[in-house]
Formats: structure tokens, sequence, C-alpha cells
């Protein structure tokens, strides 16, 4: 609870039947058997109940290699790991004086631990950026000439290409799901055997294995990559619940609570698909940050709409505003083909509505064309 709480805050999940909500943690801290976790940015939280004796299915903190940038990126070099092109560069005015040396050049700005203040953002030379980051100076105020700037290389001619899976201690299981996504839009995904994976993309899983294994990593895992004809190189490491991917994942592994109790305990279990292919495209609104949204849509397809910040009043579903994005939701859907996948989301996206609503049904039609990229670089969906 903050100092000065809203009901946008304190009324989220209210109504739903099947979960019990607490204001306060503390109050129920001795009755919890099991502590997730799905974001970031509580590991000194999760290692205090891990002390306690308490079960953690969590990141601890090896967040620090997703929120820390500028020193993964140092630590990812040490280990060998490919990564695009990059230059650190402190305060506004040095990253303004990159940008210009660098001509029109395409480049992709990130920051440490802070994504409220800015997320991931490209730029295609310093005219078309500069307001942008005026803007960003004045919101930054005297931190804008401390903050450090993670400043990328684009990589013409790639594709987002990622094994969704989970790690139990530097340990992952034999079989998981390689997806491509678009980036924000869509995604799709075959589950397959781990000698299956691309090589190149299992390299770095296994470079990173030690390291997680030290921070005693239990969660979800990705190591978001780019592949293209020339290579593949290591874009962000996901050590949460991403999204897209982790919607798809609560419902294309039917024995994830098994696997998050037994591998908050060191143990791995190894996962059951209910199907081989899956897909999922994202829900999203310019009017929900910043305003209640009722949402509808037919109470036959609930189970594969997965919401956010959502609430029900009577038999109204709304979304309240957190101020943190368009994103409000995903459809998904899985089966025995990518075809009857695509189709089954389209016809459950057309059937959503609330105000300014967006479903991006459209990046099926663009994700289908990328499997044929990756098909000729003999990266294979089948």
């Amino acid at each position: 609870m903050t100092d000065y709480p809203s009901s946008y805050k304190t009324e989220l999940g209210e109504g739903f039947p099947n979960f019990e909500r607490v204001s306060d943690i503390w109050e129920i801290i001795d009755d919890v058997d099991l502590f997730v976790f799905t974001d970031l940015h509580q590991g000194a939280l999760q290692l205090y109940l891990q002390d306690q004796g308490k079960r953690v299915w969590g990141s601890r903190n090896a967040d620090e290699l997703e929120c820390d940038r500028t020193d993964a990126k140092v630590y990812f070099d040490e280990l060998g790991i490919p990564q695009a092109p990059y230059k650190i560069v402190t305060g506004m005015d040095e990253l303004r004086k990159y940008i210009k040396s660098r001509g029109d050049a395409k480049l992709w700005i990130k920051i440490n631990r802070t994504r409220g203040d800015t997320e991931t953002f490209s730029v295609e030379g310093y005219d078309l950026a500069k307001n942008r980051l005026d803007v960003m100076e004045a919101e930054y105020g005297p931190i804008a000439d401390t903050r450090d700037f993670v400043v990328e290389d684009n990589l013409p001619d790639t594709l987002d290409i990622a094994i969704d899976t989970y790690c139990i201690d530097g340990n992952y299981p034999s079989i998981a799901m390689l997806g491509v996504e678009q980036k924000d839009q869509g995604y799709v995904c075959v589950v397959k055997n781990w000698d299956e994976m691309p090589p190149k993309l299992v390299d770095i899983y296994d470079k990173l294995s030690p390291t997680l294994e030290k921070y005693q990593y239990r969660n979800l895992f990705a190591l978001e990559s780019r592949v293209g004809a020339k290579g593949l190189w290591l874009a962000d490491p996901c050590c949460r619940f991403g999204s897209p991917v982790s919607e798809l994942e609560l419902d294309l592994i039917t024995n994830l609570p098994e696997i998050m109790w037994e591998g908050a305990a060191g143990n791995l279990v190894e996962p059951k698909y209910k199907a081989k292919y899956g897909c999922e495209v994202l829900i999203k609104s310019q009017w929900a940050p910043e305003k209640p949204m009722l949402i509808q849509f037919p109470e036959e397809y609930r189970d594969q709409i997965k919401l956010r910040y959502a609430a029900q009043f009577g038999n109204e579903t709304w979304i309240l505003p957190q101020n943190s994005g368009e994103e409000v939701g995903a459809i998904v859907a899985y089966g025995k083909s990518l075809e009857d996948c695509m189709e089954e989301v389209n016809e459950i996206g057309s059937q959503i509505k609330g105000t300014q609503l967006e479903v991006t049904c459209g990046s099926m039609d663009v994700l289908k064309d990328n499997l044929k990229d990756l098909a000729s670089w003999g990266i294979s969906f089948k």
C-alpha cells in the first residue's frame, strides 16, 4: 500500500470467485505454502522468505541480468555470448552526441531498471529523436546528467526468437517451446525436444546456466535473441513471466502447478504440453492506461482470454488503469497446427469489445512470413 492509495490499485482482482484477495502479504505470510513471483525487483523478499523455510518460485536476484543492462552487457561479453554492437554512454548530453555521430543509423536505446521512465525505443537520426530526448531530459531532471544508456546497433534482416522454458538452479527441462515474436504484437511456437533446438541458441542458454545456478533461479525463463542468415545474437534475458508467451504457457503446460511447487524446492519436473503448437495475440487499448474500461467477450472464450489489471463488478469485467502501457491482455490458442491456432485467435479477437480496443491479429500474417524466413535459415517449426 502506498501513502496515497487509489481504488485503481486497491480494487485489482476484485469480484473473481476463484481466488481470495488480501490487502497485505504480512497478514497471511505464515499460512502460505508457495510464494510465486511473476515479475522483477523482489529478490530480497524472495531470499528472506526462503530463509524462513518457505517455498519460493521466482528469479531471486537474477533479475539483475535483465534490469542492470550496463553491467549485464559487459558480463555477457565475458561469457563469450554474441551481442549486437553496443555503446554505453552516461548522461543525456553524451547520448545526444553519440546519436549525432551515427548519422541516420537506426539505434536502440535502453536504460537500467526503471521501465516506468521509458521502455526500449529506437531512433533513426538525431533530428527525428530530438523532441523525444528533450521531453525525457525534462522529465528526468537532475538525473539526466548521470543516467546510463545502452545504445545498440540495429540488426537488419533478423527476427526475434527464443526458447521459452523455465530454469531450476541452472537446469532446463528436456522439452520446451521454440517461439518467434513480432514485438508487442503476436507470438507463435512449436514444442520441441531440447536437442532439436537451434544449436547457437542452446549455446547461449548453456553459457548462462552456471550463473543461474549461483542465483538459485527458479522461474520461467527466455533469452530473447535476434537471428538471421548470418548468425544469432542475444538481445535481452527475460527473467520473469514475459508477455507475450507466459499467458500461453499458463494453458499449454498442463502440470505447471507441480512444476512450480517442486521447482521452488529445487526439483526440476519435466513439462507436459497439451499440444505441439500455440500462438498468442495481444489486446491493447489507448483508453485503458488512464481510464477504467469495460471489456466484453463471449464467456465461452474466458479461459483463452488472459486479462491484465482486471476486476469483476457484478456481471461486468473492467480493466483498471495503471499507467503502464496499452496492453491489457492476450488471447491464446493451441492445437495440432499453427494454422488452426491462428484461425482460433482471429475468431476470438473479432468478438472482444472495449473502448479504443485493438486486437493484434494482423501479426499472424507477419509471423507466417517470418516462419518461411526461419526455414530458409535452417530453423524448422515443424
